[in-house]
Order: structure tokens, then sequence, then C-alpha cells
């Protein structure tokens, strides 16, 4: 028996030697795309199979090509709090539907990764990245302090900025912008005093962890008030929302940061662009803000309409106002649930989310602008 096993061993080995000698290796180009048709995922993974590989997934025309492949097929994102004893932060994605009469029963939110957190709030998503901010405590102190940290859902992975180093850290604001020219993600921060933000810096995202170092700017344009959560970037401008002055009844404004060139302008603005429910929104590449009519500024079944202001031209400061009705069965349709905007899809649907995710089943609704109709 053995020298049976002996000669099957030697026969295999052969037919490798034999099947090595005279194979041809796989052109670089199909495997380019073998690799575009994974996830983002199973991308990151093969990083850690080969060299060969590792090289080609962060060669430059690789990541353009991925960029637009993706963005041919984009996704909604869900960041889901679960707070109890042990709290996490979970994120899902589902394909955002392209054709409005497509049945949308059939999609499946996709789990991506959680991370436990104390006190957690979501900052800015652009790009693919989130930047969340977490008040910890620290060792050898009593009180939290806040900590950034960048997450990319679709990859499962996530790491900690630096300390930002300021004379000043009564309170610190942060932002991620992306420059679509350079295809850089950049981190906004500044710290604010009793009113005014005072100190800005700049912290670029690169390639690795180690070299992460935040840079300071100067900002000629005055900024008071508390700017919330809500912010956006759109075509490598970052918007948020500030007022020109310190006075309570002063000139509202939308802070424009240009995340290649690291400048500030503004935007004038109504009160009501502005204010802390109306959410700023990406449409059709312009910035716009979105606000229910009813006295609570949100959306619920006895709503009736909602307003978008639409910025057309940043240097003159003009507004376009479009006021959307909602349907006659919107109240059967609500549920009673309160609603928030949240976005705007290429297929020109607002985006409507519950504020609470515990309640099941879970509904997100679109509005098609130009049909006025709900799904």
């Amino acid at each position: 028996m053995k020298p049976s096993r002996h000669n099957v061993s030697e026969d295999r080995q052969t037919i490798l030697r034999r099947h090595s000698r005279y194979s041809l290796p796989i052109p670089i180009d199909l495997i380019i795309e073998i690799l575009l048709r994974l996830s983002l995922k199973s991308i990151a993974r093969c990083r850690c199979v080969s060299k060969l590989l590792a090289s080609i997934v962060v060669r430059p025309d690789f990541t353009d090509s991925f960029l637009a492949s993706s963005l041919a097929r984009p996704q909604v994102l869900f960041a889901c709090r679960k707070q109890n004893k042990n709290d996490v932060m979970f994120y899902f994605s589902t394909p955002q539907p392209q054709n409005p009469d497509e049945n949308s029963s059939s999609i499946v939110a996709n789990y991506h990764m959680s991370f436990p957190f104390d006190s957690l709030s979501l900052c800015s998503a652009v790009s693919g990245f989130v930047c969340i901010e977490d008040l910890r405590i620290i060792k050898g102190s009593k009180t939290p302090r806040p900590v950034w940290m960048i997450c990319n859902p679709s990859t499962g992975q996530s790491f900690t900025l630096p300390k930002m180093e300021s004379r000043k850290r009564i309170w610190i604001r942060c932002f991620l912008g992306y420059d679509p020219i350079e295809k850089q993600h950049k981190v906004l921060a500044m710290t604010w005093g009793h009113t005014k933000a005072e100190d800005h810096q700049v912290l670029t995202l690169l390639g690795g962890t180690d070299k992460l170092a935040w840079r300071r700017i100067e900002c000629s344009i005055p900024q008071y008030g508390s700017p919330g959560p809500h912010n956006i970037c759109i075509n490598g401008v970052l918007y948020f929302k500030a007022q020109a002055n310190r006075s309570s009844n002063g000139q509202d404004i939308i802070v424009c940061f240009d995340v290649r060139s690291e400048k500030y302008n503004f935007v004038k603005v109504m009160k009501r662009v502005v204010h802390p429910a109306a959410a700023l929104v990406n449409y059709n590449g312009k910035l716009a803000s979105v606000i229910s009519q009813s006295p609570s500024h949100y959306i619920f079944d006895t709503t009736r309409s909602f307003e978008m202001w639409v910025l057309q031209d940043s240097e003159k400061h003009e507004w376009s106002k479009h006021i959307y009705i909602l349907p006659p069965l919107w109240k059967h349709i609500s549920g009673g649930q309160n609603l928030y905007f949240v976005g705007v899809t290429g297929a020109d649907e607002i985006v409507l989310c519950p504020k609470s995710l515990f309640r099941e089943p879970f509904y997100v609704y679109y509005y098609n602008l130009k049909r006025g109709t709900i799904r």
C-alpha cells in the first residue's frame, strides 16, 4: 500500500509542475475587472492575500474606477443606536432605488459593523466615511472629554483622530469634508468660546493613521451661535449653519468651507433656512434646505406641506422657494410617527425617516418631488 500512495503523490506533483510550467499569468486588466465586481469589504480583505493584490487596490486608476462603479449603485446608510447596559452603534445599508416604480419590498438591509460607545453623536458623513463624536472618560480624568472617530462602514474599519491641541477647549465641533479633485477627505474642527468660533484647524486623512496631524488655518468670517448637527458636503464644499454677529437677532448665514483650498465663505439666508428643524440636503448638486410648514416644523400625520429653499447663486445670496403638498392619504400612511428629513435621492425623492429605530416594523418614506407621491 505504501508504494501506491507514494506513486499517487508523485503523479500529483508531476501534474502541478507541468501545469505551472506552461500556464500563463492572469493579465492585470483581467484581475482589475474581477476586483471591480467585488464588494468593498471583500476588496479590503484582498489587501491581505498578496502583495500583488495589495498594490492593485491602492492604484489611483483602480480607486477611480471603483468609485465610479459605486456611485452608479448608491446606498442608503443607517446608523442605529442601541442604548442599554452596553451602548452600541450599528451600521446597515440598503440599495437606493433608482426607479420610483420598482417594488421596494425585496430590499434587504446589509449589516456592516458595530462598536461600543459612551455618549455618541453623529457629526457628518461623506463619500463612504462617517465622523462621530464620543464622550469618554480617559484614565486620570474624572470628566468625559470628546473623542472623534472616523468609520468606514463598508470595510468595518475605524480609527480615532489625534487630540486637537488648542489654547481654549471650551467646546469643539468637527465636520468631515471630501475634495473630489484631489480625492482627499479632510476634517474641519473649530473651538468655540461662549458664543464664537475661535480656533480653526484641519486634518487630512491619509492612507495610514500614523502621520495624522492638525494644522491651523485662518478664518476671516466671524461665526457665532452653536452649530448644530446639520451639515453637508457638496462638490468639495462643506456647508453648515451659523450667525454673522453676536446679536440674538443677527444675520443668519450658512458657512461655506472649500475643502481643497481650505478657504471660508458664507451665504446670507432667511431664518427658516437655518432653523434647527431644517435639514441641509443635496438637490441635484445644489445646496438646499428642507423644512415642514407645520407649527412644529417636523413631519407628522397632520402635516399638509413642506418647503424647500434651493441656493441658486452663492455670490448674490439668491435662493428659490418651492412648496410641496403631501398627498391626502398621508395621515394614514405615516402611522402617527414623527418624521425627519434626511436627504434626497438621485431620483429626486425626499427621504423621511423616524427619529427612533426601536419601533417595528421600521419604515423609510420617499416623497417624489415631481409626482407628489409617497412610497
